[in-house]
């Protein structure tokens, strides 16, 4: 597809920024007004690039050559192992309430140990596909929801399916030659480190963009409206735990449940704000200074949304006029790319010790 065929026109997208919210069900939310804060002076020293340890390369490694294993689903007679990965439903109480967002349905994940989870994971070896069990699990002191740390919690899990994982011998021409990265494992190892160095500077950008858009919201003086952050609460819950608790044929007090634990959740609410703000100063910024969408940003998004999902610029194409309510997506993150752009034109990125 040509980039004219990828055009905001052509797609239907507007070229106007319109100062309302929309959750899944297209129903208009006003946003406040705001005053576009200045961008004078925006400015992030980074930390230096730091190397990486013999495990962490060997970890890349492993999730690069994932798609080169074989894979055999274990019987039902069969017992689970280290190494295998576990197709489960979980979900996670303490104090008889679910936690918020552990509930999760339909997902593969490794046997091994999680330092967030002890005990967790230890307890299906042994254990055979198609079981359900509860595992006693005190959450560790550097759990990430601050309230729950050291607290006794029970996870509720769903063995659906196990399959043992077994790895080519990575010295094999056969294997080398499939993967690509060079004619011998040392070849290949240095080429995985230069990806994680690549990545790791990807990361330094994301991380300095994100500073970046935090004094930006810093400097936003606007009041939000607190059904407008539990509206973008639902709208992540319905997209996410909603959905599991769904599948899960939760009833409607259990899904009430699950929501207000979200709604309630003060880490959340904070995050959301925060998020919200940012959103709010982008597109004061994008009026203030004139900003109009371009057929180059609106493509950049369309191929990124094509190579995530498999699909030509052609078929995305046809996969939008199929489903009209993903155009407003579109629409939304080709402003959010400019307007995110604009203001990191005007920022000064350093490294420490530069």
């Amino acid at each position: 597809m040509s980039s004219s065929s990828s055009s905001p026109q052509s797609f239907g997208l507007p070229r106007n920024f319109s100062p309302t919210w929309r959750d899944e069900r297209s129903h208009p939310v006003v946003l406040p007004q705001v005053e576009a804060p200045s961008l004078e002076g925006l400015s992030v020293t980074l930390p230096a690039p730091q190397g990486f340890s013999a495990e962490q390369v060997q970890e890349r490694f492993l999730e690069l050559a994932r798609p080169h294993a074989t894979e055999r689903y274990r019987y039902p007679t069969e017992k689970i192992a280290w190494g295998d990965e576990v197709l489960l439903n979980i979900a996670g109480y303490s104090q008889g309430h679910l936690i918020p967002f552990s509930l999760r349905t339909d997902v593969w994940l490794p046997v091994r140990p999680d330092p967030m989870l002890p005990g967790l994971y230890e307890a299906l070896v042994g254990r055979s596909p198609g079981e359900g069990l509860v595992v006693e699990v005190t959450l560790p002191a550097e759990y990430p929801v601050e309230s729950l740390r050291g607290t006794p919690t029970r996870f509720v899990l769903q063995l659906q399916a196990s399959r043992e994982v077994t790895y080519p011998d990575f010295e094999s021409q056969e294997f080398l030659m499939a993967f690509g990265r060079g004619h011998t494992l040392r070849e290949v190892m240095r080429d995985v480190v230069r990806q994680m160095e690549d990545e790791a500077a990807q990361l330094l950008l994301v991380q300095a963009q994100q500073q970046v858009l935090n004094q930006v919201a810093a400097r936003t003086q606007v009041e939000l409206p607190q059904e407008l952050v539990d509206e973008e609460i639902r709208r992540r819950w319905s997209a996410s735990e909603g959905r599991s608790a769904s599948e899960l044929q939760f009833n409607g007090p259990e899904k009430e449940e699950s929501l207000a634990t979200w709604l309630k959740d003060a880490d959340t609410r904070a995050e959301v704000e925060h998020r919200l703000r940012i959103s709010l100063a982008l597109g004061a910024i994008c009026k203030r200074d004139g900003l109009t969408l371009t057929p180059q940003v609106v493509e950049k998004v369309l191929r990124d949304q094509a190579n995530a999902a498999g699909l030509t610029m052609d078929e995305m194409a046809d996969a939008l006029r199929a489903e009209p309510r993903h155009l407003a997506r579109i629409d939304q993150v080709a402003w959010h790319l400019m307007a995110v752009d604009h203001v990191m034109s005007k920022a000064r990125i350093q490294l420490e010790g530069a």
